[in-house]
């Protein structure tokens, strides 16, 4: 009885990490700079929202966001040109 205990408070835990997971928008990360700006997309948010961040991220800089390559839009990159 114990180990389904256990089972069943690990399996809570996940689905709770997982629906946390999945409210949170794209996010930069510090990896960004006045070049390019880095997303870590865990909002599942299209390329075309991304595109609009991007271009808000350099716009500080004078500059444009054109997309440069992503990991299934997990992870998208962008240059600041």
């Amino acid at each position: 009885m114990n180990q389904l205990t256990k089972f069943i408070q690990e399996r809570l835990i996940l689905a709770a990490a997982l629906i946390l997971l999945h409210g949170c928008a794209a996010v930069f990360t510090d990896a960004s700079d006045a070049n390019h700006v880095t997303f870590l997309n865990s909002a599942d948010e299209s390329l075309s929202q991304l595109t609009d961040k991007a271009n808000a991220y350099c716009q500080q800089y004078g500059k444009r966001a054109v997309y440069r390559k992503g990991d299934n839009l997990l992870v998208a990159v962008f240059d600041c040109r």
